[in-house]
Order: structure tokens, then C-alpha cells, then sequence
């Protein structure tokens, strides 16, 4: 009998360890691991440490002042969400009390200057991406995610560098597949400048509204939606000549931290705007009500 109960003791043991994420079992998980901790977090991948060119060289065209070339080395790997957080996701923060449904939806449908926004559209819900919810909003959700799985902070935004490094995905071309928009590959809205759009081409059909995540292929490191669909919040405090920038991969903490960078372009947006090496013009940390910005998750391992 005494065999026995120490047999089952023995076997739960083994249950429990194989049920705990690699890191608390004292693994660290291989680069391109996929990880999912709770039935509405999000999908993460593992990538591994790396140094890179981050900003953009003098010859590409139509480079902005504020993407400064240097070199950076993430000396650890990290995890990086694989999609952008949906409404899915979002409402199941909000069904926790984490995170504020009724809040975001009202600024959805409000101009700037307060007032209604005339004929509002909603792009739909479900697996298209979270939208107009501010840093601090996404701050909630990452909180939410570490609540939720029994995690110490390791969930939060991605620094400016880890995004930049994931959406390059090892390449040097403005975007990761060559140095020229291709429609068959992201929902990218306008055609050039002064295009009042939206416009449609190839595997883009989406026109002036958001795509389920997911819907154009992944970059080589298996992410998707790097260049396309929505602008993504970033940790990092906004420092136009990144003078400050961590070398090492880290969120810069220096400038104004009043403001925060985004990533990616948009469904609205004009083709220069969707090249690795953009960085969203910077919004206050409380804006909300972006039909065009959301954000994804990072974890550390």
C-alpha cells in the first residue's frame, strides 16, 4: 500500500512538472518554441538572442530623421507574441475586471475634439485586432496576463528594439521580404501620398477596415501582422534622435515619457510607413480611441 500512494505521489509530481511552463521547470525554451499559458492569452514564439542594425541606412527611401542607424545586441532570448491581441482576448480581460470594455468602446466612437463621430463603423470584433485602447490600456492587459498565469511581470510590451529585431526577422531590406511594398503580404491601406484610399490589391482586399489577425503570411520567425493591420504600442518613452537608446535591447527610458512609440503602419497608412524601421509618430500614453492602434505582448524568459 505504502508502494503504492508513493508511486501516485511520484506520478503527479511528473504531471505537475510537465504541466509547468518551460522556465518554471527550470528549461529554457528553444528558439522558435511556441507558447500559449492560459485558453485566451496569447500565442507566443521564442527567439533568440542576436545582434542587429536597427533604424534605417541614408539610402532608403523615404527614411525619417528619428530612425537613426546603430547596432544593438539582446543578449537574452525573449518571447514576442505571435498576432497583435484580439478583441477575444481583450474581452476576456474585460469579463476579469482587469480591463475597461465600456471605456474603449466610447472613445471608439468620439472625435478628438469630444464630439460623436458621425456614421462610427465598427470593423468587427472576435479575431481582428484590439483597437483604440491606450498604453496605460494595454499596461492592464499585460497586468491581467501575469495575474492570470501566475507570472512575476514577466509578461509586458515589447521594447522598441525587440519589436524592430522580430519584424526584421534577420533581414537589412526596408521591408523583410525586399525594399518594395508587397500587397500579397499585409493590409496596408493608401498607395503613395496624398491617396485618399482605401486601396485594394492582391491578398489586400480589406479596404478601410481591419483584418483578422493572421490573414497574410508570417515573416521567417513565424510573426504575423508586422507590417500591416494596425500601429502597435511599444514600452518605450519617445527620444526623437534616440541619443539614450539602450544598445542592449532594453525600452529607453530617457526622453519624453509622457509619450510612447508605436510600431508597424496601418490599414490607413501610406506605403513609407510600413518599413521595419519606422517608428510611429508619438502619442500621449492616455490617448485612446484609435481605431487604427493597438499592440502586442512580449514575455521574458
Amino acid at each position: 500500500m505504502k508502494k503504492s500512494c508513493e508511486s501516485a505521489l511520484f506520478l503527479l509530481g511528473v504531471i505537475a512538472l510537465i504541466a509547468q511552463p518551460a522556465s518554471a521547470a527550470g528549461r529554457q525554451p528553444k528558439p522558435g518554441t511556441r507558447i500559449q499559458e492560459c485558453r485566451n492569452c496569447p500565442e507566443l514564439v521564442v527567439l533568440a538572442s542576436g545582434s542587429f542594425m536597427m533604424g534605417s541606412p541614408a539610402s532608403e527611401p523615404e527614411r525619417d530623421a528619428d530612425e537613426p542607424q546603430h547596432r544593438v545586441s539582446i543578449a537574452r532570448a525573449f518571447a514576442i507574441a505571435t498576432k497583435a491581441v484580439t478583441w477575444n482576448q481583450w474581452e476576456a480581460c474585460v469579463r476579469d475586471n482587469w480591463c475597461e470594455g465600456e471605456g474603449i468602446d466610447i472613445a471608439l466612437r468620439t472625435n478628438p475634439d469630444g464630439t460623436r463621430i458621425k456614421d462610427y463603423k465598427d470593423h468587427g470584433r472576435g479575431n481582428r485586432p484590439a483597437v483604440g485602447m491606450s498604453w496605460h490600456d494595454a499596461q492592464r492587459f499585460v497586468g491581467w496576463l501575469n495575474w492570470k498565469t501566475g507570472n512575476d511581470d514577466a509578461y509586458r510590451l515589447p521594447s522598441e528594439a525587440e519589436w524592430e529585431y522580430a519584424a526584421r526577422a534577420g533581414t537589412t531590406t526596408a521591408f523583410p521580404w525586399g525594399d518594395a511594398i508587397d500587397y500579397d503580404r499585409g493590409n496596408f491601406g493608401m498607395r503613395g501620398h496624398g491617396d485618399r484610399g482605401p486601396y485594394t490589391e492582391g491578398k489586400d482586399v480589406f479596404g478601410d477596415a481591419t483584418a483578422p489577425v493572421g490573414s497574410f503570411p508570417s515573416n521567417a520567425w513565424g510573426l504575423y501582422d508586422m507590417h500591416g493591420n494596425v500601429f502597435e504600442w511599444t514600452q518605450d518613452c519617445y527620444e526623437p534622435d534616440m541619443a539614450h537608446s539602450p544598445v542592449d535591447g532594453a525600452a529607453s527610458t530617457e526622453g519624453d515619457c509622457s509619450v510612447r512609440v508605436f510600431r508597424n503602419g496601418t490599414f490607413t497608412s501610406n506605403p513609407y510607413m510600413q518599413r521595419s524601421a519606422r517608428r510611429g509618430a508619438p502619442y500621449p500614453a492616455t490617448t485612446r480611441g484609435r481605431n487604427y492602434l493597438g499592440f502586442r505582448v512580449a514575455k521574458t524568459l
